[in-house]
């Protein structure tokens, strides 16, 4: 790995495949890889040097992580209720099959090879389904007094917030400081049941789970929030880059 002998470590970030209707020089572009910039800021100003993953085929994920010091699994579309082994019951939306079976890989060896992973919102998720876990396809018919995204504008969800309780003790609330903060609310699935191999070590107000960790030496941490769109939630940005940079130090020959 290149990169252990840098100073900042090279970190992967996967991205969301969308359909979207842009006019660049003339032309309509309609199929994009994109990723939220306020990633690429959170782990430059970490310390990181980000590289953006496009979506490949699941035997490519070894190749791509040789070069990789760390893997941030990014938000995106719903995950497609057959890789957790159910129908979609019309509640899914945006799904595709090819970016779970991939970023499903990048996760097998990134624990494969103890490379730091931090999983955000659809990250959060796709470590669950990865490890057999399972999902609400639609969390308000469960928890109804959750905050609702549907049908509002974008400035309003990025508003929306509720209560968050961590685990005492747990890598999280060390990280944070605190074991009782407020986030964002940018999601409308959620976790069913636990990927094996982790650990639930956050929850709404509501008893949603909202954080996890890797229970072995693999350092694995997922958040259901987006930190990324939040003032004060650098700090897990920072963390997970001075982990990674531990890391690096362990592995240096």
């Amino acid at each position: 790995m290149p990169s252990i002998y840098n100073d900042r470590p090279i970190i992967g970030i996967t991205c969301w495949r969308q359909y979207l209707a842009k006019v660049l020089e003339g032309r309509t572009e309609t199929n994009l890889y994109t990723l939220a910039e306020e990633y690429v800021a959170c782990v430059r100003k970490a310390g990181g040097l980000p590289v953006l993953l496009p979506h490949g085929r699941p035997e490519d994920a070894a190749r791509y992580l040789s070069i990789m010091d760390g893997l941030l699994l990014s938000g995106g579309g719903d995950i497609d209720p057959i890789s957790y082994g159910e129908v979609n019951e019309g509640l899914s939306y945006d799904t595709n099959m090819a970016a779970d079976q991939f970023e499903m890989a990048l996760i097998h060896e990134a624990k494969k090879l103890n490379i730091p992973t931090l999983g955000i919102c659809r990250g959060v998720q796709i470590l669950t389904v990865a490890f057999g876990g399972k999902m609400h396809q639609e969390l308000h018919h469960i928890y109804p007094r959750h905050p609702k995204v549907k049908g509002k504008e974008r400035e309003e969800i990025l508003a929306l917030r509720h209560g968050l309780r961590l685990k005492p003790g747990s890598q999280l609330a060390q990280v944070y400081g605190c074991t009782e903060m407020e986030v964002n609310s940018i999601h409308h699935q959620c976790i069913r049941s636990m990927g094996q191999g982790f650990d639930a070590v956050g929850w709404s107000e509501d008893g949603i789970i909202e954080a996890i960790e890797s229970m072995g030496s693999w350092l694995c941490w997922g958040v259901q929030w987006h930190p990324e769109k939040m003032e004060g939630q650098q700090v897990i940005f920072d963390a997970f880059i001075q982990k990674v940079k531990e890391s690096m130090k362990v592995k240096r020959p």
